[in-house]
């Protein structure tokens, strides 16, 4: 790993990494930390009471570039509060903060190109960048022309399904956490995503045309065990779309994408409940109950008419995400 000479008239970038029972990756991930090629970082990490070999390794390791500061919960914390802990720990110095789970890595050109984007506008809130998980591109059909775009029509067209992003790989200004606190609404399952939301509506969305993220999915992740086995992405994207969607769409886009998206959900909803069991499915029927009311014969009436209206190409089946 070369040397690198720090610089302090750059920007203070403090790149936050929550961990729990994290060895299997987290060398990896300290180690990519101590290879970025911007000379003004530092890496905070929280040890949320781990049970493995994460705290040796961080007591070992040596960084070559960049202080490593590392913080220990007296007691075990839930994901997202533990996640906004980490962030509280952020110097007061730093203009940008990142969140770099324990099980990713970023290319070790990430920051610098991330930092390059934010300082073209003062109004630029997060930066974003493409992803692979588990090598895999994720597609998120951003303009390639465009590097900064208007918050509210970057949340304006990710409920039309016509953009993504992912929320994991962000760099943010730090005066955020200044009046979104806390930073990850634990309401949410999502918590990352629904935060990237609520943020992009009050400035500007950069973004880098470059695959300089890599997200893991495996067994220990919370992806894995939440998103992937019990579908709460649906819940959170419903719940999102009610929260933010009446901000950024009009009246008839929000009542077209709630009916569509509702429509969708309810038929996904009774597969999962012939396929696993009632209890299995109770959260999701409850969150559209909420959401859009009780469930009637005329639910089951309207959701079945638009499947065979898509079956016959009078509609278009739901394709974007969550499907």
């Amino acid at each position: 790993m070369t040397t690198l000479k720090p610089d302090t008239t750059l920007p203070k970038v403090a790149i936050i990494t929550p961990v729990y029972n994290g060895a299997d990756f987290l060398l990896e991930t300290l180690e990519n930390v101590q290879a970025q090629d911007y000379p003004n970082l530092v890496h905070i990490v929280l040890d949320n009471c781990s049970t493995d070999g994460t705290a040796d390794i961080l007591e070992a390791f040596e960084p070559k570039n960049f202080p490593v500061i590392v913080h220990k919960n007296t007691q075990l914390l839930p994901l997202y509060s533990n996640w906004n802990t980490a962030m509280s720990h952020a110097p007061a110095d730093a203009k940008y903060v990142r969140l770099l789970c324990a099980d990713d890595t970023m290319s070790s050109n990430c920051t610098r190109k991330m930092v390059e984007v934010a300082e073209t506008d003062d109004d630029i809130l997060l930066v974003g960048t493409n992803v692979s998980k588990n090598d895999e591109p994720v597609p998120f059909v951003w303009p390639e022309d465009q590097t900064v775009m208007d918050g509210k029509e970057v949340v304006r067209r990710f409920f039309l399904n016509q953009i993504g992003f992912f929320a994991v790989h962000m760099l943010m200004r730090r005066d955020v956490m200044d009046w979104r606190d806390p930073i990850y609404d634990d309401r949410f399952t999502g918590a990352d995503f629904e935060s990237v939301l609520a943020i992009l509506k009050r400035g500007k969305f950069g973004m880098v045309h470059e695959r300089l993220g890599w997200v893991r999915i495996h067994d220990g992740s919370q992806t894995a065990a939440t998103i992937v086995k019990k579908n709460t992405h649906f819940v959170d994207w419903l719940n999102s779309l009610y929260e933010h969607g009446p901000d950024v769409l009009t009246e008839r886009e929000f009542k077209r994408v709630t009916r569509r998206y509702c429509r969708h959900y309810f038929r996904r909803a009774l597969r999962w409940k012939k396929e696993y069991g009632a209890e299995a499915t109770e959260r999701h029927f409850a969150a559209l109950e909420k959401q859009r009311g009780p469930t009637t014969f005329a639910t089951y009436a309207d959701a079945w008419f638009d499947w065979l209206m898509i079956k016959v190409g009078v509609r278009k089946y739901w394709s974007g995400w969550p499907s």
